[in-house]
């Protein structure tokens, strides 16, 4: 196993322009697999019995310009296309997007705000200080096994001004500039296709089923001009289409509001067996194309029944048949035990990069533009960069600990000494590995 991470991480040597970069690379994401407390870079030096001298050459590393993250990110891309084929539905790459709040108490770290969590968990608070990701992640394995692997991880809320400094472009919705959590997630999206050159469908939540989001999609094309995204979300419970759209006049005729339909149209859903988490189940939908105010454009809505809960599905590939939508969207939770491993297990949140050239965070977030000197704005631009290289470097490590799962399983069941009381499965979690 040794072995294949050797192989994994020499793939990324490429991407340093200094060979102790790229050392101290190879010992951060080496040290997420090892250490055994999440207390930040400190617990890399601890895992490793490093001299503390070595404490600040690793925050360096983190800021330092010999190396950049986009290189980095599509050099793991390419990784994981070589190791671990990415799974398909009906030709088409599985990708799975989502956010996740880290609170962060830091005054002086940059990207901080107020940040709302709805939940119906009593012990998360509705209003937290922290940082807001984007993860974008690709389904693999088979139907034995199937993971979320993380492809990249950008914080995503408030932090206009820091992108700016970073020299990232804003993202773009039919030629106009728009920034939302909706509009980043979806221009993430259309790099990672954009580097696995291969028709994909985003899968995504209910707040991410707004109008820029299929625009965006729309707008992700190959160098033929062929659409390479197309997008799964669950509707909103309001959620209305249309039965006809005039284009010369730009009116829509034929109100239908979805959430009616399973009352109205009760007698019209088909009854089918799908396999979601695993388990095989009955269930009944309804299919409606339907044009979407929004976009101007048809949607595929399914409609499923499952026992007395109902759900809305909705689908910007008319070729997709329902069974095919509803086993998508069930893969949307795969996300949520990535989540849960880069939290508990890899401690990928648990980073404490400040700036002392940056304001102290108060009732707001703290105006950077009132800020014009060049070399403070440089110093926060990298204490930024630093916190998503941090995030990044410990989904590549978990990515990795997923590949050797789905590639190694009996070598790591006959290496592994720990005791367990039931051995549930042939494919071992990312912890056992």
């Amino acid at each position: 196993m040794i072995e294949t991470i050797e192989r994994i991480l020499s793939g990324f040597r490429p991407c340093f322009r200094r060979k102790a970069a790229f050392r101290w690379f190879v010992v951060v994401v080496f040290g997420f697999l090892i250490r055994w407390d999440t207390h930040g870079v400190s617990s890399l030096v601890r895992a490793f019995l490093l001299e503390p001298t070595c404490y600040p050459s690793l925050l360096h590393f983190f800021r330092a310009s010999s190396w950049e993250l986009d290189s980095i990110v599509a050099a793991w891309i390419g990784c994981v296309k070589e190791h671990c084929a990415p799974a398909c539905i009906q030709g088409f790459v599985v990708l799975i997007g989502d956010g996740v709040k880290a609170g962060k108490e830091a005054r002086k770290m940059p990207g901080v705000k107020r940040l709302h969590q709805p939940s119906e968990n009593v012990g998360k608070a509705p209003y937290i200080r922290g940082h807001h990701f984007g993860v974008l992640s690709v389904l693999v394995g088979s139907a034995g096994r199937s993971l979320a692997l993380p492809l990249k991880a950008e914080v995503h809320e408030g932090v206009q001004r820091l992108r700016a400094l970073l020299g990232r472009k804003p993202p773009q919705v039919a030629g106009e500039t728009k920034v939302t959590i909706a509009t980043l997630m979806l221009a993430l999206a259309q790099g990672v296709v954009s580097q696995l050159g291969k028709k994909s469908v985003l899968v995504l939540d209910a707040y991410f089923a707004v109008g820029s989001t299929f625009t965006m999609a729309r707008e992700c094309l190959d160098e033929r001009g062929e659409r390479l995204l197309h997008v799964i979300t669950r509707a909103k419970q309001n959620a209305v289409g249309y039965r006809s759209y005039a284009n010369d006049t730009g009116t829509f005729d034929g109100r239908v509001k979805l959430c009616e339909q399973f009352e109205t149209r009760a007698d019209d859903f088909i009854p089918t067996e799908v396999t979601t988490y695993g388990v095989k189940k009955s269930v009944s939908y309804l299919c409606l194309d339907l044009f979407w105010k929004p976009i101007g454009e048809r949607l595929r809505f399914v409609l499923v029944r499952d026992g007395d809960d109902t759900c809305i599905f909705s689908c910007s590939n008319l070729d997709f048949s329902p069974e095919t939508i509803i086993l998508a969207y069930s893969y949307r939770f795969k996300i949520e035990l990535t989540f849960k491993w880069l939290k508990q297990l890899l401690g990928a949140f648990c980073y404490r990069f400040w700036s002392s050239s940056l304001p102290k965070l108060t009732t707001s977030a703290p105006n950077l533009a009132r800020i014009t000197d060049e070399k403070q704005l440089e110093s926060i631009a990298k204490t930024f960069r630093a916190i998503e290289a941090y995030v990044t470097l410990a989904c590549i490590a978990l990515g990795i600990l997923q590949i050797l799962s789905l590639t190694r399983p009996g070598a790591i069941w006959t290496k592994y000494t720990g005791w367990m009381r039931t051995q549930s499965a042939a494919f071992p979690s990312e912890e056992v590995v």
